[in-house]
């Protein structure tokens, strides 16, 4: 990727995630990036290619930094519940570390509560897949039904969001993520020793 490139994708990383889709002008970008004016349709065609890069390079961060830790853990030989313990985890120290930025944080985040393209993909490349492997788990750990495990998963998958959406605002410590990160493990196999 040249250089021009990817200073108008990491601008516009930063400022789709500060002021949405809509907030955000052609002029903006490239006064922000310091590159001319003819580099978005040069390098993407029109600022919503440009958006649509944007979310590109978010799931391909998640796949890379996420989803394949948790695809090579899954081959392994250990029980359900280890397998959606190391899940929660891995999911929540992703969402908290440096791979991910705030800003991708929040395009993503707000692409899955709008009805949008982008999130359509974020859902079917991402969260569903996701969310079907974490629920199989959860019916081969507890022997529960369908909707149930459905319904577990979702609780469990909420606290991290719901934590990583207050970071902005709280500025968690480094100890306070760990203990976090504990009581959310503990959390799952407190909700699915319930269904046994």
């Amino acid at each position: 990727m040249t250089q021009t490139k990817e200073k108008l994708l990491a601008s516009a990383t930063e400022m789709f995630a500060e002021h949405g889709f809509n907030g955000v002008s052609t002029r903006d970008l490239v006064t922000i990036s310091m590159v001319n004016l003819c580099s978005i349709n040069y390098y993407f065609g029109s600022k919503q290619k440009l958006y649509d890069a944007v979310i590109d390079n978010i799931v391909d961060n998640v796949k890379e930094n996420l989803i394949s830790k948790i695809d090579k853990y899954k081959t392994q030989n250990t029980s359900a519940m280890n397998k959606i313990t190391f899940i929660i985890s891995e999911f929540f120290d992703y969402l908290f570390s440096n791979k991910i930025s705030n800003s991708m944080v929040m395009i993503l985040f707000r692409e899955l509560l709008n009805t949008s393209a982008g999130g359509d993909r974020i859902y079917s490349e991402i969260m569903e897949p996701l969310k079907k492997r974490f629920v199989n788990l959860i019916i081969d750990a507890t022997g529960t039904d369908k909707q149930t495990a459905y319904i577990k998963a979702q609780c469990l998958f909420s606290n991290p969001i719901f934590f990583r959406l207050l970071q902005n605002k709280e500025n968690y410590s480094q100890n306070f993520l760990k203990k976090t990160k504990q009581q959310l493990v503990e959390n799952c196999k407190i909700l699915l020793k319930t269904t046994k």
